[in-house]
């Protein structure tokens, strides 16, 4: 019985192991997904002039040619972008980022949020929207109906405006400031609906209409690019700026660096935490390893007695430890399988049980548990779990091999 219990724990740490690093890993690779399936994967913008106005580097024309023709360029596609306010009536929210697209790239650079259009579709005509379900629900509206929006800059410079004029003693000049501040909203269609899940606030338009609501004229705010290999962002947007002077790169990781960073930490800590459990099981074999060679005293004494070396006695519970330890690690590696396959399974028959429930809450971009299965620290921590456990079941080996004969026979 206590060899079993013992093959449990061993069975026990190194499916918590596994299956906990696979659900981590799962989670941060689902959410790199995300984030490389919903954003531009690179977003070059050109730098401001000293004063403010113009700007520093080549004209953004010859620079998306320039990108076009690069190594690992999927695609380059020039956009209007900024920050919304959309109102109807009363109800009022913020769509950020909003990125104008032009119509005739709209398809091919829109292609990959298709899975993630509830209604209507990405076509984005001029004089037409692409928000999200959140934005539905805050506003109240409905595929095809119009929505008053504001740009930001706008906003930001009537808001500033008012603080000025509140700042103003004289009631004339303050009351001459106020009348100055005029918004005039743009009406727009909205042509299709996103999940918020996974795109956030985010909005989108044609490059026209960008451009109108930015008050770009024929300029635009940067070039979105999409990559071969999107992970390679870091690698890749250097070499794109080689050439670029007076540009910058934005990542689709920027945004979320500390959440991914987060991430990494979480990970490095669970890792520890799951090295102490394996410890523990290891603990338990030496245990086993302790009982045994107190219970078989005469036995070493026999086999003392009748010319067994030290290395021969230790060698026999060693390989017991040995036997416990690849036992254990086994089943643990087997039941780790079993509960990662079963895992979204699991969580709906514990939300059975508790009374939960067993969708995705409001916000969070994961309907079900993700699990990735590194090969590789799979192998380490089989490997290491068999290495503790030998290891914790030599030391009590080592000493009882150098009872005396005469004193192991002793009752």
């Amino acid at each position: 019985m206590i060899t079993v219990v013992s093959v449990i724990g061993v069975a026990v740490g190194v499916l918590m192991m596994i299956v906990v690093r696979a659900v981590m890993l799962g989670f941060e690779a689902d959410f790199r997904e995300t984030l490389m399936g919903t954003k531009p994967h690179v977003l070059l913008r050109q730098e401001a002039g000293q004063d403010g106005g113009g700007g520093k580097g080549p004209a953004w024309q010859g620079v998306l040619e320039q990108m076009k023709a690069k190594a690992g360029v999927v695609s380059a596609t020039p956009f209007a972008g900024g920050e919304l306010y959309a109102a109807n009536g009363d109800r009022q929210t913020v769509v950020k980022p909003v990125l104008g697209i032009p119509a005739a790239e709209a398809q091919g650079y829109m292609r990959k949020l298709t899975p993630h259009l509830l209604a209507g579709s990405l076509d984005m005509p001029d004089g037409t929207i692409v928000l999200t379900d959140r934005h539905l629900q805050d506003l109240e509206l409905s595929p095809g109906d119009e929505v008053s929006v504001y740009a930001g800059p706008n906003v930001n410079e009537a808001v500033r405006s008012y603080s000025d004029a509140n700042d103003e003693d004289d009631d004339k000049k303050r009351q001459a400031m106020i009348d100055k501040i005029s918004l005039h909203p743009q009406k727009l269609t909205i042509s299709g609906v996103l999940q918020s899940d996974q795109l956030g606030f985010a909005g989108y338009v044609s490059l026209r209409t960008g451009q109108a609501l930015f008050q770009l004229g024929g300029n635009v705010t940067g070039i979105a690019i999409e990559l071969a290999e999107p992970q390679r962002a870091g690698e890749i947007a250097p070499m794109l700026l080689k050439d670029v002077p007076g540009w910058t790169a934005e990542l689709w990781s920027d945004e979320d660096k500390a959440r991914l960073a987060a991430m990494q930490n979480e990970q490095t800590m669970m890792q520890l935490v799951l090295f102490i459990i394996a410890l523990v099981a290891a603990f338990s074999v030496m245990n086993v390893t302790i009982t045994v060679t107190t219970q078989k005293r005469h036995e070493i004494g026999m086999l003392a007695a009748l010319g067994c070396t030290r290395g021969q006695i230790t060698n026999v519970f060693l390989l017991q430890a040995t036997i416990v330890g690849v036992l254990g690690t086994a089943s643990g590696l087997g039941g780790s399988m079993l509960v990662l396959w079963l895992r979204n399974d699991l969580r709906q028959w514990l939300a059975v049980l508790t009374g939960g429930q067993v969708h995705a809450v409001e916000g969070v971009f994961l309907s079900t548990i993700p699990a990735h299965v590194d090969p590789e620290h799979v192998m380490w921590t089989c490997g290491i779990s068999i290495l503790l456990c030998i290891v914790a079941g030599w030391l009590p080996a080592w000493f009882a091999a150098r009872m005396e004969p005469a004193e192991a026979l002793r009752d």
